[in-house]
């Protein structure tokens, strides 16, 4: 079964800004040739009261119009958005997820959703995790969207750069965009995805880094030494991805690579023909440059429907799509389109296939158990320090060297790398602290001629229903054959340690990790269930004032007793789905907000206490790290031996509540 694009949407800020408009606006004068270095003529910048939110709501809105699949048909929403730039003063939001806030927003009442971030290769980090799920059965269709307001980096950088060699200068060369696409399980398997592979090489992830700073967030980039290590692994995997689907480079109608300048394009069309002569051309190679800037995430899809409606790209042509993005993740993704260009043009909805029909047609279906069986290998925990000398990415490494160093299996074996926290050092946009978790590790973070292993990176960002949302995408990954095994991991500082304890944000600063991997027996993970209660979305909201360094929390007083009036009616959904009673459960594994929250969960859950695993550490939020600080109590205490049944639970902004079994 292939994944096909049901249909593309694309949202354009009307406003265009020219590069001579971008260098004249420089507080220092620039010598240096940027509109012909690049090929970027103009790009189009959000307008006032134009954000990031606003950008993926037109696209998905866009996107939807085209669609056979109603909004309450979607079963999952990926947002792959770097920035979440959603108000003015540089405002980056970071709960509830961006995903979170759309199903509200577009009325996607049935759908689950999370972000996921992943620098300018978000966007394929979502259609990989919607393509396996669609392929598994997990998931009927998907709607992937981002929204890139990234021209506020350009507007940071024409205050501070300094000349040509400065390495803010690529801000100069963003564009805003949005970009929507629904996945559905292909009729044909002549059309479609043939095959999609991301992998990270950590150690580079220095080289491309955007955060805030004192004067606005900026992007730190050294483009040569991103061209030098990035054409060649990509052009080498693009040729392996080929072979492996028996398809030949010349068989490819059109190349989209990631769109960021035209000497890099140049660079990647030099390395392909020198291994297949001929096979990069004028013709079939997209430069998508001049009219739009590099716009992310959203660059491929926005090249795709550009060249889609001014009618180069054809119904039943084959696509190459070359993917790179800080981190550094590279990969391929082989497309035949369908009839979908000729939909766009004529704009139509698709006829609707009764076998790839809607999710909300078969409902009420009980989905099939997953198998085979993902089990927790081991569970690691930062170790104590002192609150404030640890960056997030040190207590991310801390964890997971512990979880490591009790797993029997080799670092190299790790083929994926997913991180769920929040609250970061800096307020760091991209890359994904995975990519830079993956370097730290060592974790086949390093180019070579044949490698041996490969292993991708990305974040699950969805508040305090992350690291649960990781698992499930993780699990999901390794029953799919994508991934040996998984490494989930999180952590969190306070951004506002120094301020009055009203104003922060009040999460323990650790890290935590688990690895996943397959079990060979009925042990591990069974179903996982996620609900959304967003009529209380603004329970929970913070956003960082990436100017001023600065985190702003706004917390309704009743928030927990919101959580546990909501916990108990996903809680029996989940028991359903598993033909299970709760009194077969042995022990529950809470949300760790705090000792007396925990007290008040057995009470809503009617069990005795001494079933609730307390991890709680002086009575503050371990958020993200909930699960396994709780597991490595229940493990250390004896409270669970092979055979028990566990119940996982997860509770976050927007307002969610997530959960899952667990056989030990």
């Amino acid at each position: 079964m292939k994944t096909v694009i049901e249909s593309l949407g694309m949202y354009l800020p009307p406003r265009a800004v020219s590069t001579d408009e971008v260098i004249r606006g420089c507080a220092r004068e620039i010598r240096f040739p940027l509109e012909r270095f690049t090929g970027i003529r103009s790009r189009r910048m959000a307008g006032d009261g134009e954000f990031s939110l606003d950008l993926a709501r037109k696209a998905a809105l866009d996107c939807l119009g085209r669609s056979s699949y109603t909004p309450a048909d979607i079963d999952l929403v990926i947002s792959c958005s770097i920035s979440r730039c959603d108000a003015a003063g540089f405002r980056f939001t970071f709960e509830p997820s961006t995903a979170i806030r759309l199903t509200r927003e577009l009325g996607l009442s049935n759908a689950r959703a999370f972000d996921v971030s992943s620098a300018c290769t978000g966007m394929f980090t979502g259609v990989l995790v919607a393509d396996t799920l669609i392929r598994r059965g997990t998931v009927r269709c998907a709607l992937i969207v981002s929204g890139e307001h990234i021209t506020p980096l350009t507007v940071t950088a024409q205050k501070v750069i300094e000349g040509f060699m400065d390495p803010r200068l690529a801000c100069l060369t963003l564009g805003d965009a949005g970009a929507a696409l629904v996945l559905a399980s292909s009729p044909s398997e002549a059309v479609g995805f043939h095959d999609i592979e991301l992998f990270t090489l950590g150690r580079y992830a220095p080289y491309c880094v955007a955060k805030a700073t004192p004067d606005g967030p900026v992007m730190f980039t050294d483009s040569v030494k991103i061209t030098k290590i990035a054409v060649l692994p990509a052009v080498q995997n693009t040729v392996e991805v080929l072979q492996r689907s028996g398809a030949a480079l010349s068989s490819m109608d059109h190349l989209i690579l990631h769109q960021t300048s035209r000497t890099t394009l140049r660079d990647a069309a030099r390395v392909i023909n020198q291994l297949f002569p001929g096979a990069s051309t004028g013709t079939n190679t997209v430069d998508n440059l001049a009219e739009r800037g590099n716009t992310a995430s959203t660059s491929h899809f926005v090249a795709l429907m550009d060249h889609i409606e001014n009618g180069r790209i054809a119904s039943g042509d084959n696509v190459v799509f070359g993917i790179s993005g800080s981190g550094q993740t590279l990969g391929t993704a082989l497309y035949t389109l369908d009839d979908l260009p000729d939909r766009v043009r004529e704009r139509r909805a698709p006829r609707r296939d009764g076998a790839a029909g809607p999710a909300g047609a078969r409902r009420g279906a009980r989905p099939a158990a997953p198998a085979p069986a993902v089990r927790i290998e081991s569970v690691g925990v930062a170790p104590p320090g002192p609150a404030g000398d640890r960056t997030s990415l040190e207590l991310a490494r801390l964890a997971a060297e512990d979880c490591l160093g009790r797993c029997a299996r080799d670092r190299s074996d790790i083929g994926l790398i997913v991180y769920a926290g929040v609250y970061r050092t800096e307020f760091q946009l991209e890359p994904a602290v995975a990519a830079s978790l993956a370097g730290a590790l060592g974790i086949n973070d390093a180019f070579e001629d044949a490698p041996r292993k490969k292993s991708l990176a990305f974040d699950v960002f969805n508040g305090g229903v992350g690291l649960l949302d990781a698992c499930w995408v993780a699990a999901e990954m390794i029953r799919a054959g994508r991934a040996e095994a998984a490494l989930v991991v999180a952590s969190e500082i306070e951004n506002n340690r120094a301020a009055p304890p009203e104003r922060r944000r009040g999460v323990v600063e650790t890290g935590s990790a688990l690895i996943l991997q397959r079990a060979a027996g009925p042990a591990g993970f069974g179903r996982f269930h996620s609900k959304a209660f967003t009529d209380h979305i603004d329970a929970l909201r913070s956003h960082a004032e990436a100017a001023g360094g600065a985190l702003a929390v706004a917390r309704d007083a009743a928030l927990d007793d919101l959580y546990l009036r909501c916990i108990p009616e996903v809680v029996a959904e989940l028991l359903a789905l598993e033909e299970l009673d709760l009194s077969r459960v042995r022990v529950i594994l809470p949300p760790q907000i705090s000792g007396a929250f925990v007290g008040r969960l057995a009470q809503a859950l009617a069990v005795d206490p001494a079933r609730c695993v307390q991890a709680a550490i002086d009575g503050a939020d371990l958020f993200t790290s909930s699960l396994p600080y709780a597991l490595r109590a229940a493990m250390d205490r004896g409270l669970a031996v092979p055979g028990d049944v566990g119940l996982m639970i997860a509770v976050g902004s927007g307002l969610q509540v997530a959960c899952a079994t667990y056989r030990f």
